[in-house]
């Protein structure tokens, strides 16, 4: 295999490939190998006409697409072992320059990673505060504790907001009833804006066995198209009313719920869990500061296609989080009223500022020749896994090619970060 190398303006670098006739016909040789079995040829089992009967009938260049597509990726990670200078930040362009009885010329061209100029990236001071807790940051976390033990007790008097009801309901628009609009023994909390409008504001008021018509329109953004802006008759069956009882945080409650004896015992530990957590996001804040404050001290170009490449992975991981929500993102679309080049368009900063950041990182990472060892990794996963004493090799095998990078990458990340906060102050 003949190639050369050239480098072209805006980080672009063109790699030229000159394929022999004899290389050539290999290559094409190598397709109908692999795709033969999808041709069928008069008097030949599927898959074993020869190749010159396919041609025959497909013609020439049938195997062409194929063979190019073979030939050069298997070729093109060759080259990128040799030519340690080129680092692509996206897929290569392909175009074919020549193809005659005297081989094929073959041009690929790839957007290279752009040279980072560090600037100081030790000896930074980042300022830290030390963090509190508040009375009524504390009163908050445990009102959420007695709200999960709360106890709902049916009351004789008309419903207010913070009540749950118990209702029956039926909605109609021009007489007619909905889809959707129809609902037997609905818990609902007033004051939840579950429901849309005035819903439960005029719930309000009603008392056990009681009926009542109530009026709402629904919004002209509503996500069900024919329930859009429409004017909306419920006819409302209240079956009984529940006053939520938040229980007192005494003695009895803390021994009951926790490992401690007493109330006050039990309000420390909440405090110092709050505690606890603030310190980690003032430890995650800092470490961004020093993170945003080493990038900015650095110079490199960042390209559009860079750019794209952060953001298509914003996209992907914003489309596993709404899976894991059983959403889409089509849905999600259409409920928030935008478009895709939005979405995009809206992540564009902050892709730019990421992209950066990551340049910059990796840029330290061999200036310090920063590494993970086998040992590295191998501590590593036998702490996840109880002990374990799993080789690297092992390792990579267990997780599989795709998983053990991602595990090899953060603990890289990490060994990264524990540098920079070595080397600077916080």
């Amino acid at each position: 295999m003949k190639y050369t190398v050239k480098n072209l303006k805006d980080d672009k670098i063109e790699i030229t490939f000159e394929l022999t006739p004899a290389e050539w016909d290999e290559a094409v040789n190598e397709a109908y190998k692999k795709s033969k079995n999808k041709f069928e040829i008069d008097g030949f089992s599927k898959g074993k006409a020869p190749r010159k009967m396919i041609e025959k009938k497909y013609g020439d260049t049938v195997f062409y697409d194929d063979a190019v597509d073979g030939w050069f990726y298997k070729n093109y990670v060759e080259v990128l072992k040799k030519e340690k200078q080129i680092k692509p930040v996206d897929a290569p362009s392909i175009r074919i320059d020549k193809l005659d009885s005297a081989g094929l010329t073959l041009v690929a061209t790839v957007e290279n990673r752009p040279d980072v100029k560090l600037g100081e990236y030790k000896g930074i001071t980042i300022a830290k505060t030390e963090p509190k807790v508040s009375q009524k940051e504390l009163d908050d976390e445990l009102n959420k504790i007695r709200e999960g033990r709360a106890k709902f007790v049916e009351v004789k008097r008309p419903a207010k907001m913070g009540d749950f009801v118990i209702i029956d309901f039926e909605g109609s628009i021009d007489g007619k009833v909905f889809e959707g609009g129809t609902a037997t023994k609905y818990e609902l909390e007033l004051g939840s804006k579950s429901f849309v409008d005035t819903f439960e504001e005029q719930i309000a008021g009603m008392e056990a066995g009681g009926k009542r018509d109530i009026k709402i329109k629904f919004p002209d953004n509503y996500p069900v198209e024919n329930l859009k802006g429409k004017l909306t008759i419920f006819k409302i069956d209240l079956e009984a009313v529940k006053e939520k009882v938040l229980p007192e945080i005494d003695d009895a409650f803390a021994a009951e719920i926790s490992q401690f004896k007493t109330a006050k015992e039990f309000k420390d530990d909440q405090k110092k869990k709050l505690l606890d957590a603030k310190k980690l996001e003032q430890e995650h804040e800092q470490e961004g500061k020093l993170l945003d404050k080493i990038t900015a001290n650095a110079a490199v170009k960042i390209s559009e296609t860079l750019i794209n490449n952060q953001i298509d992975d914003y996209i992907y991981e914003f489309e596993r989080r709404l899976k894991s929500q059983n959403l889409n993102l089509d849905d999600y679309l259409k409920y928030t009223n935008t478009t895709m080049e939005k979405l995009r368009e809206s992540r564009k900063e902050d892709a730019k500022k990421t992209a950066k950041m990551k340049l910059v990182m990796e840029e330290i990472i061999v200036n310090e020749k920063i590494k993970v060892t086998d040992k590295d990794l191998e501590a590593k996963f036998g702490e996840f896994n109880k002990g374990s004493k799993n080789t690297a090799e092992e390792i990579r095998k267990l997780l599989g090619e795709e998983q053990f990078a991602y595990f090899e990458s953060n603990m890289l990340m990490n060994k990264l970060l524990d540098f920079l906060k070595k080397n600077n102050t916080i």
